[in-house]
């Protein structure tokens, strides 16, 4: 590893594994990942890693080749939050998966496998696969528990519903109520990161959103909660009324 070697990408998911890529094909170790609006010094120098989609997928590939299926998963879900420097513990985290495979996905995994594999991680690693585990077994929490928690609104022809996450859920979420409400408009926004995800019947579509001008979403008096009032007025059953039978139960004039 270089101490003076940096990573500058985009941001997103596909420029973080085209780092990986570089870094196995050029046979170098950055000392850091940054982000491309996120570089902490001026004067500081650092390659630009440029996000190619055949590179990003072919590292994609490799994780559930190499390591296990569940592998994505956890990069992907690992790299959508919060975690400070994220990049390089996701970037060891690979690296160390791709040489002992299924034993980083989960600790039953690694608990069976060293009783008769040879190569068997050291202290620093096991502390590596636990930090990654753990974030996405807090990223996976949050995902259950808003979309358990969830309300949405109802706007004309679109229902509404705003949040404010610590992590990068919305593609999570979008997954979800896709799934849900399949033939209802809804947008989702998430203010803390400044994403959202709209859905109409052609497919769900997640973008980032700086918008300040969306509807009022608590005002309680003048606006419905889609949800529960469509849920009840399909599980009602109207009974059968008998105007004579309520007549001798309750005078009409005290009903």
């Amino acid at each position: 590893m270089s101490d003076e070697l940096e990573y500058i990408y985009d941001g997103t998911f596909e420029g973080f594994l085209c780092c990986v890529y570089a870094s196995f094909v050029r046979r170098e170790v950055p000392r850091h990942i940054y982000v491309e609006d996120g570089v902490p010094l001026l004067g500081e120098t650092a390659t630009w890693i440029a996000t190619d989609w055949d590179q990003a997928q072919r590292v994609y590939v490799s994780l559930s080749r190499k390591i296990g299926m569940e592998a994505q998963d956890v990069v992907k879900e690992v790299f959508l939050t919060n975690m400070p420097n994220k990049e390089m513990i996701l970037f060891h985290y690979i690296c160390l998966g791709y040489r002992l495979g299924r034993m980083v996905i989960t600790q039953e995994e690694w608990q069976a496998e060293t009783r008769t594999s040879k190569m068997q991680p050291n202290a620093n690693e096991r502390r590596l696969i636990q930090v990654v585990l753990d974030a996405m077994q807090i990223y996976r929490a949050e995902v259950r528990n808003v979309s358990g928690s969830m309300r949405f609104r109802s706007y004309t022809d679109v229902m509404i519903s705003c949040i404010a996450p610590k992590n990068r859920i919305m593609p999570a979420l979008a997954d979800f109520f896709e799934r849900r409400f399949a033939r209802n408009n809804f947008l989702l926004y998430d203010k803390t990161h400044q994403m959202a995800a709209i859905h109409r019947q052609e497919g769900t579509m997640v973008t980032r959103m700086k918008c300040t001008n969306l509807p009022v979403l608590y005002d309680e008096n003048n606006v419905y909660e889609y949800l529960w009032k469509s849920w009840y007025d399909r599980i009602q059953i109207e009974l059968p009324r008998n105007p004579k039978y309520d007549m001798n139960e309750m005078k009409g004039r005290l009903w």
